[in-house]
């Protein structure tokens, strides 16, 4: 919209004068673009970092197959697994001394679904028994975790 207006000396100015529903509509358009903008900087390093650093999940979870860096002490530290009815026993033949022990069992169905963990301390036995659901068929993936050697991952059907 076009205004003018006189001055004391009875000059006229003339200038666009925004209505305030349009100011308010400007300013709502400057924050979504601003958000969208700010968004877009922080998302876009990271999606690039993913893609470069992959999906493998190599020197950070470990198996019997792929003991990564830890090569030399794999046979200690992979869980193993028996099945008695519904019950799943878990053992890693591992020493339990205080300065190096396994801390948990963790027990996940094959639909990604956590089941039960259990925790230890450095004087227990690494030795747990996780209750499967009535008739469960299908994967399990268990983990031990030793306090000096990462996470140990061990997957079974049943």
């Amino acid at each position: 919209m076009l205004t003018a207006i006189t001055t004391e000396r009875n000059q006229t100015l003339s200038f666009l004068v925004s209505k305030p529903k349009d100011i308010l509509m400007q300013r709502r358009q400057f924050v979504a673009t601003s958000l969208a903008t700010a968004a877009a900087a922080v998302t876009l390093p990271r999606v690039t970092q993913a893609a470069e650093l992959g999906t493998s999940l190599e020197n950070v979870v470990f198996t019997a197959a792929d003991p990564g860096h830890w090569k030399a002490v794999e046979i200690p530290h992979v869980p193993i697994l028996e099945v008695k009815g519904d019950m799943l026993h878990v053992q890693t033949p591992h020493p339990m001394t205080k300065p190096h022990f396994i801390v948990s069992h963790t027990v996940v169905l094959g639909d990604g679904t956590f089941l039960s963990r259990k925790t230890f301390d450095w004087h227990d036995q690494s030795v747990s028994v996780h209750k499967l659901p009535a008739g469960y068929k299908g994967k399990l993936r268990v983990t031990s975790t030793c306090n000096l050697h990462d996470l140990w991952l061990k997957d079974m059907t049943i």
